[in-house]
């Protein structure tokens, strides 16, 4: 039907424009977290724009569903405004039919966010642990940052490599502050770059550390001929274990944390169809409102939907009910509340009014 072509059309261009918008976003923030980690040696400049890539696929499952339900209230405010939705109603095209011809967008958005929440981002992930491991492994065993300074632990562990030379380092400093306030300053004039333990060191030789709480008096010195260091920059292994299990070993496991992250993966898609379910009533206003009137709980309603799904995941953790028990109650909920906006949208309140009045009058 033309009616409903023109409507996907219309809701189309607005989720496009505001995914766009939201991305670009998105984009910028990783793009400036990337090269903050390259600036300070963590992590190879080569590996900028695979990162970027890596983590835009996560950034999807949540643009995509807030993208779709702000792209249609912006669509089906605009058709508010100008009064075509009144005049679709009074030829027949009522909400239910404005409904019907949404969700074949709605349904393919829904079913890409829940795709990527429990397939494509647990794979992308495992790869991107992968890849920046290996690449940072092989990166540092290379070389080693030489002629600035580099850091850790939020500035708490400094080092700085003045040369490289015949395969080793020269004129090494080091700064380490421990949590207890003490602090330790090594120096020492070579090193060399070994493997113990699957782990990469720079192994100091014939150096000193001086090491001491300020104010105190129980400052000590310490000379040696071989201390071995882990410099700022190198990964964190974990005997290979990697940071994301994909959906299936979740879903076999028999421990609540991974019921409630599995829970989290599928609430995405949910989350994405119920918004577009809630968008259409929620978006009726009376003709020249504004087309932004009922953005505000627009926003208001979806800040609710995404903390309630993190609310109800720690209730799995605690054992209170299990993973069909928590879809129910997350989502039945929003379920219920787009059948009362629907029942609103169509007079249902007015009715209401009508016969509590008929029958004040009856009585």
């Amino acid at each position: 039907m033309r009616l409903g072509g023109y409507l996907r059309r219309e809701a189309l261009i607005s989720i496009g424009a505001v995914t766009t918008v939201l991305m670009l976003i998105m984009a910028t923030n990783l793009l400036a977290r990337a090269l903050s980690l390259a600036a300070d040696g963590t992590l190879p400049a080569a590996l900028v724009p695979n990162l970027l890539g890596f983590n835009l696929v996560k950034m999807l499952m949540y643009v995509i569903p807030v993208a779709t339900f702000i792209g249609l209230m912006f669509a089906l405010g605009r058709l508010n405004r100008d009064s075509e939705q009144t005049i679709m109603r009074s030829s027949g095209f009522g909400l239910w039919r404005i409904t019907g011809a949404l969700l074949p967008v709605g349904i393919p958005l829904a079913l890409l966010t829940g795709w990527i929440a429990l397939f494509g981002w647990p794979m992308a992930e495992q790869a991107r642990d992968r890849m920046v491991e290996g690449a940072q492994t092989d990166y540092i065993g290379q070389q080693v940052p030489v002629g600035r300074f580099i850091e850790a632990n939020e500035g708490r562990l400094v080092a700085y490599v003045g040369a490289s030379e015949n395969g080793g380092y020269q004129r090494i400093f080091l700064f380490d502050r421990a949590e207890d306030g003490s602090i330790a300053v090594e120096s020492a004039p070579r090193g060399v770059m070994v493997e113990e333990d699957g782990q990469r060191y720079v192994a100091l030789e014939d150096g000193r550390r001086i090491g001491g709480t300020v104010g105190m008096a129980d400052w000590n010195r310490l000379d040696y001929d071989r201390h071995l260091m882990r410099l700022p920059g190198q990964p964190e292994m974990e005997g290979g274990e990697v940071s994301v299990r994909s959906s299936g070993s979740l879903w076999a496991s028999g421990n609540p944390n991974d019921h409630a992250e599995l829970f989290e993966r599928l609430s995405q898609g949910i989350i994405a169809l119920v918004l577009v379910l809630i968008a259409v009533p929620l978006a009726q206003a009376p003709p020249r409102s504004g087309r932004y009137g009922r953005l505000f709980w627009a926003f208001l309603l979806y800040a609710l939907y995404f903390n309630v799904v993190p609310l109800v995941s720690d209730g799995i953790e605690a054992n209170h009910y299990g993973l069909a028990g928590a879809v129910a109650l997350a989502h039945g909920g929003f379920l219920l509340l787009w059948g009362a906006l629907f029942w609103s949208a169509r007079g249902g309140w007015g009715r209401l009014r009508s016969l509590w009045k008929g029958r004040r009058e009856y009585a």
